[in-house]
């Protein structure tokens, strides 16, 4: 996976191989009734609980795919890197854990607040190479730490794309925010370029398997926000799943 809009296929033929799941659920004849006529009961109302909505806390973990492109904007750095050493124009794998919680109101609308550790591993994309010719090959002045850890919290709304009897499908579109907890290399202390935090657009599709476990896929796409001398765009690519609170205790 070399190239980021490659998500955006892998989505649609997500979305359609569950649309067609559901939609098969949802148009199954039904059996007709054959039992003997009884006598109507009352019909109990309707709870407070259920009028109000419901939240419920779950769990979750993921595999993700990381790239990052580098432009450092010509900084005059106090090393130089071989361009081909520090360069991997490619998607390296990571991983993400921690939990959400999803809330639906009484009007069946969705909201989701997730908050995760991340272990970020990305292939490195420079935008700029230098040459000194004929003395000396193509060299970038600023080596990317590649390999980070961050807390991040994010806040989506869930749209149902399919509804169906057991399975039903949502869209997933929100902000999110990484901060960064591990500590910075000395490559990336030099000029105080180390990247502290990045502010991401989150897209994505989740299906529900009869509430006993979600499968997701959410990519992100972030922007670093504190360092405008060389700015870091970060692109990510999770796949997980998410199992209720309640059903782990």
């Amino acid at each position: 996976m070399k190239k980021p809009f490659l998500f955006l296929k892998i989505l649609a033929i997500f979305i359609l191989f569950f649309q067609t799941a559901v939609y098969s659920q949802t148009n199954v004849p039904k059996k007709k009734d054959i039992a003997p006529l009884v006598p109507p009961v009352a019909v109990k109302p309707v709870t407070k609980i259920d009028q109000r909505g419901k939240t419920e806390l779950s769990l979750f973990g993921s595999m993700s795919l990381s790239n990052q492109q580098i432009d450092d904007k010509s900084i005059d750095g106090s090393f130089n890197y071989i361009y081909d050493e520090v360069n991997s124009n490619s998607y390296k794998s990571g991983y993400t854990g921690g939990f959400s919680i999803d809330r639906t109101t009484k009007k069946k609308r969705h909201f989701g607040i997730i908050l995760s550790l991340n272990r970020i591993i990305a292939g490195n994309n420079y935008l700029n190479k230098y040459s000194v010719a004929p003395f000396v090959g193509k060299f970038t002045h600023y080596k990317a730490d590649n390999q980070i850890t961050t807390v991040s919290i994010a806040a989506h709304i869930k749209p149902i794309l399919a509804n169906g009897v057991k399975h039903k499908l949502y869209l997933i579109l929100g902000p999110s925010f990484d901060y960064r907890i591990s500590n910075f290399s000395s490559h990336s202390l030099v000029n105080n370029s180390g990247r502290s935090a990045f502010v991401n657009g989150d897209l994505g599709a989740e299906f529900d398997n009869n509430g006993y476990y979600i499968l997701f896929a959410h990519y992100k796409l972030g922007q670093e926000i504190f360092n405008p001398d060389i700015p870091v765009r970060l692109s990510r690519f999770e796949v997980g799943i998410s199992i209720k609170a309640k059903d782990l205790f």
